[in-house]
């Protein structure tokens, strides 16, 4: 589990640099004097917009029972601990010059710090816990490589219709669509997310 865990973020901080973002992989906060802020997984800033991530590998429940149990365990004590690390990443950033440098802070003015859990499965996607986003690496990766797109209903698929591949990719040409229409930033980024503009429209779609 922890090695996959690892591989997971290591493939997040790749996305995250290829799309222009300073990244600090696997982050330990100096620890205070009665709390031990634990390791930060992900630490990403673009345009003066940091996210500080805390990255979950976990199965798809197959009942609801299940599913409450990940909200109420896992992705409740994410939350805390998440807390925890805002905290202490908010605290470093002002006193640990290795950080400073490795964000380049110097250049880069910090204009929001946000806390994301982000997760595998796509349960409780949107909710807070303890006040932060919780958000599949799904939708993560979507908007990093920003081709939502290709979750539309191509040539009707989803109405039966019989699909042209030929033609799908005719419109695609003709159309392009993009989840940054004035160009892709950190702030930019963030609002995608926030506002669930990846999945804009899907399941209208589909229930037609």
């Amino acid at each position: 589990m922890r090695k996959e865990t690892e591989q997971i973020e290591h493939r997040l901080a790749k996305c995250f640099k290829e799309k222009g973002f300073l990244v600090c992989l696997n982050y330990q906060p100096t620890k205070a004097e009665f709390e031990d802020p634990g390791e930060v997984d992900l630490i990403c800033i673009r345009d003066g917009h940091l996210l500080v991530l805390e990255v979950k590998s976990t199965f798809l429940r197959k009942s609801t029972q299940d599913a409450w149990l990940h909200k109420s365990n896992t992705l409740r004590r994410a939350g805390l601990q998440l807390r925890r690390k805002v905290k202490a990443v908010e605290t470093a950033l002002v006193s640990d010059v290795d950080l400073a440098l490795a964000l380049n802070l110097n250049k880069n003015e910090i204009a929001s710090v946000n806390g994301w859990i982000v997760d595998t499965s796509i349960e409780h996607d949107h909710e807070l816990f303890s006040g932060f986003l919780k958000v599949s690496i799904e939708e993560i990766l979507i908007a990093l490589r920003d081709d939502s797109h290709l979750l539309n209903d191509p040539n009707g698929l989803f109405t039966g219709k019989p699909l042209n591949i030929d033609d799908s990719l005719l419109v695609e040409k003709q159309n392009p669509s993009t989840l940054y229409p004035n160009g892709f930033s950190g702030g930019c980024f963030i609002d995608v997310i926030e506002q669930q503009v990846v999945w804009e429209g899907i399941f209208t779609r589909k229930s037609h």
